[in-house]
């Protein structure tokens, strides 16, 4: 006969039964576990390729060089509307003949085509090769300056321009102009000499071939995106 009665002998149902009673256990997930865990997973999937496309992606940002060249283009622009305005101003305030009339709208029309070059608005001064090359391009910016110093009559004979029969502020900035826009010549042929331009065409380059591709990739995400929106399986 049993000595035990009939209700102790199952002790794995009684055991059963207590751990299906607890609401949590540690050696059981919950429903809430087993239906979150794939959708946080698959969440934190979803952001780790959102991050690591955005990091492939090429940069649309230039370059340091880039800018730098781009910042020497933005100078020799300003230093040839001073320039220009430098013309005026000699109008003005020199003296001048039939001649230096007509010099004065030379050096006007040549500052208007330097402004043109740099800025990149003309297609025949972008296909001249005398104006794209560096080097012919520095001499004839400085070839300008020297001609506007010379031609505004700027040396006085006792070697101080406040003895000039003019006004001391304007006589400055003509020169100052003038002077600006021969430095700036110097400073294109040392480019050129040091094969900068090279590493400019270069520079470019890249960057138009990034904002291609990202333009391309921007062009077909939104396709992708139009085409899902469309499809009434995706919905």
């Amino acid at each position: 006969m049993d000595d035990n009665p009939g209700w102790a002998n199952n002790t794995d149902d009684g055991e059963l039964a207590e751990e299906e009673g607890q609401p949590l256990s540690n050696k059981r997930p919950s429903m809430f576990s087993r239906v979150s865990a794939p959708t946080m997973t698959a969440t934190n999937n979803n952001v780790m390729e959102a991050e690591t496309d955005n990091n492939t992606q090429p940069s649309f940002q230039r370059t340091f060089s880039h800018k730098i060249f781009r910042l020497l283009k933005i100078i020799t622009t300003l230093v040839a509307i001073l320039l220009l305005i430098a013309q005026v101003i000699s109008l003005v305030y020199l003296p001048f003949d039939g001649v230096e009339l007509l010099l004065k709208i030379f050096l006007s029309s040549f500052c208007v085509m330097i402004i043109l070059n740099e800025l990149e608005w003309s297609g025949i001064l972008r296909s001249s090769p005398l104006l794209w090359n560096w080097l012919p391009r520095g001499y004839i910016y400085a070839f300008i300056g020297l001609v506007s110093v010379e031609e505004n009559n700027l040396k006085p004979s006792s070697g101080a321009l406040n003895t000039l029969p003019i006004d001391y502020t304007a006589a400055v900035f003509i020169e100052t102009a003038s002077w600006m826009m021969f430095v700036m010549g110097i400073l294109y042929i040392s480019l050129s000499l040091c094969c900068c331009q090279l590493i400019q065409t270069k520079v470019r380059e890249n960057y138009k071939e990034r904002v291609a591709e990202r333009k391309k990739i921007f062009e077909d995400g939104l396709s992708s995106l139009e085409f899902r929106q469309n499809d009434p399986t995706m919905t």
